[in-house]
């Protein structure tokens, strides 16, 4: 690997004579190095996060054991708890993020066209409980988000994450 490093490098970076290969080259392996990376879509909020914490009013409820995960990617997000395996779209815009296009599907399942849409019946009767979501457009103000933690809240019920 050394070789092939220092044989690009002496072939882009002359020592012998100054031409115009060098300074071309050195523009090319610099833009070979910069084209490779790619930055998260949505900040800080991009990846895997585990549901830590809940709490209800008064109620704080400890649910790390449960692992819970939430993870964006673009424009969709991944809810997983106890084998259910959820999808949706989601905005995040400022302090709020709006999830919505609810979608379930086994995490046993490979082809996509096999999930089905969640129902608001579904909703009611407690599909996605464990996240406090009870309808198809839920909406949540994030008090905090971080490369380490994400706090999502609405109404009585407020979700703290760690990053994964």
């Amino acid at each position: 690997m050394k070789k092939i490093f220092y044989t690009l490098f002496s072939f882009f970076f002359p020592i012998s004579s100054p031409n115009r290969r060098g300074l071309g080259g050195a523009l090319f392996f610099l833009l070979l190095l910069t084209s490779c990376d790619k930055v998260p879509m949505n900040g800080d909020l991009d990846g895997l996060w585990q549901l830590m914490t809940v709490q209800t009013g008064q109620e704080i409820r400890d649910v790390k054991s449960n692992r819970s995960f939430l993870s964006f990617q673009l424009h969709l997000t991944q809810w997983e708890h106890e084998g259910s395996c959820f999808y949706a779209h989601f905005i995040h815009e400022g302090d709020s993020i709006r999830f919505y296009d609810f979608a379930h599907a086994s995490l046993h399942r490979s082809k996509a066209d096999d999930d089905e849409w969640v129902t608001e019946e579904e909703m009611r009767n407690g599909a996605m409980d464990a996240w406090g979501v009870h309808n198809l457009d839920a909406r949540y103000c994030v008090r905090q988000l971080d490369g380490e933690a994400l706090i999502l809240e609405k109404a009585d019920t407020t979700l703290f994450f760690r990053k994964f």
